[in-house]
């Protein structure tokens, strides 16, 4: 499901049922997936953070487009969780490797290492494709990839506009 406006997504969220499985999605997020480390969303000083509020949006984000009953909830924000954490993991790599090209270094193994980093992502997304059919419904579970996807361009248009707090 494709949301033009976050007014229009925060309303439908907050409809009861909504705000239901939006709260369970919350509690039952896997706490060592966050990039915050041991110190928590305000960091070290307590500063509240960006990371914590793109978080809350995607779950009412992925709530809504998903239409997730309680019990898929349940399963799928642990396992969406690790999915994100094996994705980070692949990036930090692919990061790491075009550092190394942008520095001058490049030969033929940064060749194969690029190969293998694509490699990488293709399992990240095979491995949870079928973590997710089993999880969930074959066609809830196609619209993980889409929900990703919308709710890139749906921060990406936000931004552009000015919405994110500075």
């Amino acid at each position: 499901m494709y949301l033009t406006t976050m007014k229009k997504e925060i309303n439908r969220i907050l409809r009861p049922a909504g705000l239901v499985m939006a709260m369970l999605a919350l509690l039952l997020t896997d706490a060592s997936a966050s990039p915050h480390g041991p110190e928590g969303p305000g960091g070290p000083q307590g500063k509240p953070e960006h990371g914590q509020e793109i978080r809350n949006l995607k779950i009412a984000f992925f709530t809504d487009a998903l239409q997730l009953t309680p019990e898929q909830s349940q399963k799928f924000w642990p396992v969406y969780n690790q999915y994100w954490s094996a994705r980070r993991e692949v990036g930090r790599k692919r990061r790491d490797l075009y550092q190394v090209i942008r520095s001058g270094q490049v030969g033929e193994r940064q060749f194969q290492e690029i190969l293998e980093v694509i490699d990488a992502e293709r399992k990240v997304t095979a491995d949870y494709i079928a973590e997710f059919r089993r999880i969930l419904p074959a066609a809830t579970a196609a619209k993980v990839f889409v929900a990703d996807e919308d709710f890139k361009n749906f921060l990406i248009r936000r931004a552009v506009s000015g919405g994110m707090r500075k």
